[in-house]
């Protein structure tokens, strides 16, 4: 043992937790939180403090529990991760079955067999026989979300008029992707089925299947004689629902159908918070009401991004509604808060994998393509075959670039840049302008350092500004890309938005597309907060589609820097993609996952 483990190892138990916020183990809500509930318990004893602060960590971390089991085979719980505060967790019981021991026996915990369990009175933790620590809400939310879709993919299948309906599907289908049925058995199996889960990359067209899908529905409630069906279109946040009402307008327009079918697929798509959390009634305690969507189809876009507690939410809110389908990427990255929740879905079988159609016939990128194929190559984690297409001259629309120093890479992004800005300023018509900033962005894995997003919007605009004689620090300049940080339900504007500072009628003006296409204008004291869009993270960008994309990864590898950020940043381009990336981080990259901690793929599988 080191001297540094020695020293740690030493340390007395009751300073343990203090020494791991300082080592950025964790943070001052864990240690507080683990502190103050262990105390009102009468527990506060350094195992079930940790235990307490270990669980909040992990949920802090997109975990939706702690597997202490895993925690200990990676090192993490003991000292072969050479992490002296982590060393120091196990020195002071021993060995981990020591410390679960005093978890079981602990007040504060409830031990159940499995993931599965049912509640007996409300204790802050659960445990289950698989050594899985929860929070009480995550285990709750994790148990109603298993058995609320256990409970579709166990329900009848629905009575359909299969003439008509195949029919329906042959002209709205026809010979859309040859060779490839996918697109057909999307289709029936939303057709049959309470919950359909549709999946595939960008460009595979699971927008048109739903459009394709809810044209049938009210083909099949016309011809019997019945209501067209009520449809609600969800997302998780407001730029996904703006992107998803303007991609099914313009599917609905283009397909063939009949004037009384087209007048009733009239959808607007909003977000999964304003549809779920729109209550107003309370009872005399002040509680919530209970609340059900009525809708007969609800459709999720983007459903990759949504977490664990929020997915319950949705499911329990479903619970008179016909038909759930739920699109998205698996391969994306997971939502910020805790849970992987499409990919355990996707990954779970039995009967769910029944309901999981996948499309793979891309239709933004040709298979000869080098952005096509250089995502199928990061998902199948084949670094080899990413390296060979970054360097492949006959591939030039993907290119990868060296950091050799962060001069240099600021100079390419500055070119780049400008010539975004000259476009958009050449352009005539607000609108035009608008769709002009779809050309170009800067993407980064890191919002902090000299290659983050905070560092280049700074020196781009800087730039910018400059080239318009005026300074990055006045923020209220002709040109300036913005991007909005919060929900403003008032301004029907919302976290991820992008808008653009333009000379209007009435002056100087943050323009923005509205949800039918039109421009609508804002001054200053009317914007929520915001911040350059010229270069947004990767996470930021999810949902959005660029022309041209430069993806800035930099010299040394994170735990934030995974096969599903490197992914989805690659999927965001179009036409043309630059990575600046030192060949090992990009290796080091496609063989990271994102990896979290769930029973949730386990309790879909339950018999």
């Amino acid at each position: 043992m080191s001297d540094v483990l020695r020293s740690w190892s030493e340390t007395p138990a009751e300073h343990l937790l203090e020494v791991a916020r300082a080592q950025g183990v964790l943070s001052s809500l864990d240690l507080q939180f683990g502190n103050r509930l262990a105390a009102l318990y009468g527990e506060a004893t350094p195992g079930m403090r940790w235990a307490l602060a270990l669980a909040s960590r992990q949920e802090s971390g997109g975990h939706v529990c702690a597997d202490l089991r895993r925690l200990e085979a990676e090192g993490i719980l003991g000292d072969s991760a050479g992490l002296p505060v982590s060393f120091s967790l196990l020195a002071t019981h021993g060995t981990l079955d020591a410390w679960l021991e005093e978890i079981r026996q602990s007040s504060l915990v409830e031990t159940v067999e499995s993931g599965d369990g049912k509640r007996t009175e409300p204790k802050p933790l659960v445990i289950d026989g698989h050594d899985r620590l929860y929070l009480r809400r995550s285990f709750e939310a994790q148990r109603r979300l298993s058995d609320l879709i256990r409970e579709r993919t166990r329900a009848d299948e629905f009575d359909v008029d299969w003439d008509l309906a195949e029919a329906g599907i042959a002209r709205l289908v026809g010979d859309d992707s040859p060779g490839d049925d996918a697109p057909l058995r999307a289709l029936r199996t939303a057709l049959r089925r309470p919950l359909a889960i549709v999946t595939g990359g960008p460009g595979t067209g699971k927008t048109t299947m739903v459009a394709r899908l809810v044209a049938l529905l009210v083909e099949q409630a016309l011809g019997r004689g019945a209501a067209p069906p009520r449809v609600r279109l969800l997302a998780p946040t407001g730029k996904a629902a703006s992107a998803m009402t303007l991609a099914f307008g313009r599917q609905r327009e283009s397909l063939t159908l009949a004037p009384e079918v087209r007048e009733a697929m009239t959808c607007t798509a909003e977000t999964l918070h304003r549809a779920l959390h729109r209550r107003t009634r309370r009872d005399a305690f002040g509680r919530e009401a209970d609340f059900a969507l009525t809708e007969d189809l609800v459709v999720v876009d983007e459903a990759s991004m949504v977490d664990l507690e929020l997915m319950q939410q949705l499911f329990s809110a479903c619970r008179s509604t016909d038909r759930v389908v739920l699109l998205g990427d698996p391969g994306q990255l997971a939502s910020i808060d805790a849970g992987a929740v499409l990919s355990e879905i996707c990954d779970a079988s039995g009967g769910v994998a029944d309901a999981v159609v996948t499309l793979r016939t891309s239709h933004r990128y040709s298979e000869a393509g080098g952005i096509g194929r250089l995502a199928e190559a990061i998902r199948e984690g084949d670094a080899d075959r990413v390296i060979e297409l970054l360097d492949d001259p006959s591939l030039p629309e993907v290119r990868r670039f060296d950091v050799g120093s962060v001069d240099a890479v600021r100079e390419r992004l500055v070119e780049a840049s400008r010539e975004i800005h000259r476009a958009i300023e050449a352009t005539d018509g607000l609108d035009r302008k608008l769709d002009r900033m779809g050309a170009y962005r800067v993407l980064c894995a890191h919002r902090r350092g000299p290659l983050g997003v905070e560092a280049l919007c700074r020196t781009l605009d800087d730039v910018s500004a400059a080239e318009r004689h005026v300074t990055r620090r006045s923020g209220w300049w002709l040109g300036r890309l913005l991007l909005i940080t919060q929900n403003s339900p008032d301004q029907d504007l919302w976290n991820g938005d992008v808008g653009l500072i333009e000379e209007t009628p009435s002056g100087l003006r943050a323009i923005f597309s509205g949800p039918s296409g039109d421009v609508r204008s804002f001054t200053p004291a009317r914007l929520p907060s915001h911040e350059s869009a010229i270069a947004m993270s990767v996470h930021k960008s999810q949902g959005s589609e660029f022309d041209s994309v430069d993806l800035v990864l930099g010299t040394s590898i994170s735990r934030l820097m995974t096969r599903e950020l490197l992914y989805t940043g690659v999927t965001r381009a179009r036409r043309e993609l630059r990575i600046h990336a030192s060949e090992d981080v990009l290796r080091e990259a496609v063989a990271q996952r994102i990896s979290r901690d769930s029973a949730l793929r386990e309790l879909l599988e339950v018999d």
